[in-house]
């Protein structure tokens, strides 16, 4: 390639050639100088990636147009072997030298440097294994590849680091497919703009734009590549080919289904039918408890209420449990995590968890905590009985039961179990919800015509 220096001209006709966007990679483009969150992707092939290393460079060389030296912005992934495969390999062969070169020092670490005539620009190339070091870092930009590989709380940190003197937009652009530990907040914050778990965001909801790019908006994708695509099994390709977000790969509960699994209203149950209660304590993180009811007959169990908040003390879950449980049910037991009986120090008396929900009206008895064992009863109990519906059926207000079931990933170093560094505390309290559950039981015959509560909900599936 040519090393001398174009002028201003030149430069602007040069990187229209060298960027070649996609219709939809300038579209998200175009995002990137309006709105503060940009997401681009979800799905396979609309390159994702690409798009984040050159958007991120187009911002620098805005900046050097706007008389502006010497900015930095951040290209990231969730490790550095995924930034060597993704980024960096990439940038070494697609940069041309005339816009600067690639540099590791003490400093920035890997970063591309744009020359002196650019207004000397750095595109730092970083990992997020510990996000914390970027906390007092400023960036007038950054980018985060593959997105939903991390957690809300990596998000937040790396957005109180976009700040930059003398420029007052600061974007965030992330690229991803749908899947990993951060599915459910990259869904509902871009996707489905949804503030409800989030309300310190609410004042940016404006800002939030999803720019989908599917496999079809990529014209550079060879013929060997659609040829794989379209050959995935039903559920990847749903994902990778059409950005289905409902289904993804690494999916740790993929027989959860809204349709199957969630009443479209509320229904009578039987006060004859036992029920009982299950909690996974939380205060930072939101605590839970799930009200369960089960045929007797079919043995088909039903999740009917739900509480989920967080920043409350034990005395006030209590009160909150007894608030939504009215005295015409009968609870039979209330099931919890049995960390809630490890034994603590306040004021000078040696007490727990379980012993102060006594106190205030709530008797605990340990659950299940097998977690493997939790996970296979899970997936059973979802499967349909011999009357053609499920196991396990959720009622509608169970919101956030419904929707960590359809957003859970896997651990990738254990596949049998779920990702705990995700938002679990739903599917937690099912587990242990479950703990008096052995199996599934082919329905007796009934002695009575009588129709069951099942029965007369059909048409609400």
């Amino acid at each position: 390639m040519e090393t001398s220096q174009p002028d201003a001209r030149e430069i602007e006709h040069r990187w229209n050639e060298l960027a070649n966007w996609t219709p939809k990679q300038k579209q998200a483009l175009d995002a990137m100088y309006k709105e503060l969150f940009v997401l681009y992707g979800g799905a396979r092939g609309g390159g994702k990636s690409r798009w984040l290393r050159w958007a991120l460079l187009d911002f620098l060389i805005t900046c050097h147009f706007l008389k502006i030296p010497n900015v930095r912005v951040m290209l990231a992934c969730e490790t550095y072997p995924d930034l060597q495969d993704r980024q960096l390999s990439k940038i070494r062969t697609e940069f041309p030298t005339w816009l600067g070169e690639m540099r590791r020092t003490d400093v920035d670490g890997h970063a591309f440097y744009l020359t002196k005539d650019l207004s000397g620009g750095i595109l730092t190339l970083r990992n997020l294994d510990r996000v914390e070091k970027y906390q007092s870092a400023e960036f007038a930009a950054i980018g985060v590849d593959e997105l939903t590989k991390d957690t809300k709380a990596t998000f937040d940190i790396l957005r109180g680091s976009l700040r930059w003197p003398g420029i007052v937009h600061t974007p965030f652009i992330g690229a991803t497919n749908p899947g990993g530990i951060g599915h459910r907040w990259v869904k509902d914050l871009w996707v489905d703009h949804n503030f409800t778990d989030y309300p310190e965001l609410l004042p940016f909801a404006k800002q939030f734009k999803f720019i989908q790019s599917l496999p079809a908006d990529n014209p550079h994708l060879t013929p060997e590549y659609w040829e794989m695509l379209n050959t995935l099994p039903t559920g990847l390709r749903k994902a990778w080919v059409l950005g289905d977000w409902d289904v993804f790969q690494g999916q740790a509960i993929p027989g959860f289904s809204k349709e199957l699994h969630v009443l479209k209203k509320q229904i009578d149950l039987p006060n004859f039918w036992p029920r009982w209660r299950a909690v996974d304590w939380g205060f930072a993180a939101p605590f839970c408890c799930q009200w369960f009811c089960k045929d007797p007959d079919t043995q088909r169990v039903f999740v009917y209420r739900e509480v989920y908040q967080a920043g409350l003390t034990s005395k006030q879950q209590a009160d909150l449990i007894l608030a939504n449980t009215p005295t015409a049910e009968k609870i039979n037991i209330t099931y919890a995590d049995p960390s809630m009986w490890t034994r603590k120090e306040m004021e000078g008396q040696v007490t727990t968890t379980a012993d102060e929900y006594y106190r205030y009206g709530v008797p605990l008895t340990k659950g299940d905590n097998d977690r493997i064992g939790g996970k296979r009863k899970v997936d059973g109990i979802l499967s349909n009985l011999p009357d053609g519906f499920a196991g396990l059926l959720i009622f509608p207000n169970c919101a956030n039961l419904i929707k960590t079931l359809g957003n859970l990933a896997y651990d990738e170093h254990n596949v049998e179990d779920v990702d705990t560094n995700q938002e679990d505390h739903s599917y937690d309290t099912l587990r242990m919800g479950l703990t008096n559950v052995k199996g599934i039981y082919a329905p007796k015959k009934r002695e009575e015509p009588d129709r069951s509560p099942l029965e007369l909900a059909r048409g609400m599936f």
